[in-house]
């Protein structure tokens, strides 16, 4: 009776410890794609001529290698005539792996309307180590 006693409390103990890592497990996780600290901006500089910024809080950085997708397209009248989406800037001077700041991007259009940017982005927080992807999805009027 003894024996069934104890592994009766032995198993409730590994079911408590196993409900209790899948908890603490899902509250590990990393964050959801569309949860992410990148802004973006886009800046007239002529007509038809705009830039497109990105900025990360201090800590982080965008990866240099990293697979990197940028799509921008025109909507309500707006035709997005061609457009310079790769990330380029100075190599960070502590982490080599990682650009120090991400220059404007720079695109053309005609007429007026909606840009949809959509972008898959790769960017790494220093303090926690880890690197996480983003997708970015936003609407600017042209």
């Amino acid at each position: 009776m003894k024996q069934i006693r104890n592994l009766f409390i032995l198993s409730l103990f590994v079911f408590i410890g196993s409900v209790g890592s899948i908890v603490i497990y899902s509250t590990l996780s990393a964050d959801p794609l569309d949860s992410h600290p990148i802004e973006i901006s886009i800046k007239q500089k002529s007509p038809g001529k705009y830039e497109l910024e990105m900025f990360l809080p201090k800590d982080f950085g965008f990866q240099m290698e990293a697979p990197h997708r940028i799509f921008l397209s025109g909507a309500d009248g707006l035709k997005v005539l061609n457009a310079d989406l790769k990330l380029k800037g100075p190599v960070h001077p502590k982490k080599p792996e990682y650009f120090e700041y991400v220059r404007p991007l720079t695109f053309q259009v005609e007429g007026k309307g909606k840009l949809q940017v959509d972008a898959k982005l790769f960017y790494c927080n220093f303090v926690k180590n880890i690197c996480i992807p983003a997708k970015v999805n936003k609407t600017f009027s042209i």
